[in-house]
């Protein structure tokens, strides 16, 4: 886990985050935004991931 996670949390990281899990799977931007809107998720914001998504997701949900 990387900073600021916790058990059961998702966390949504850009490929190249160095807090990204090593094993992790790679998503399509619209599977990363589906893995957003799970409960507890979250974009990491170290990475590109929160500054892309976030304002994307906003934008889907109007």
């Amino acid at each position: 886990m990387g900073p600021g996670e916790r058990k059961g949390q998702s966390v949504v990281h850009d490929m190249e985050c160095r807090n990204g899990p090593p094993l992790a799977s790679k998503l399509t931007t619209l599977e990363a935004l589906d893995a957003l809107e799970r409960p507890g998720a979250r974009a990491c914001d170290v990475c590109a991931a929160a500054a892309i998504l976030v304002p994307a997701r906003e934008l889907g949900s109007r």
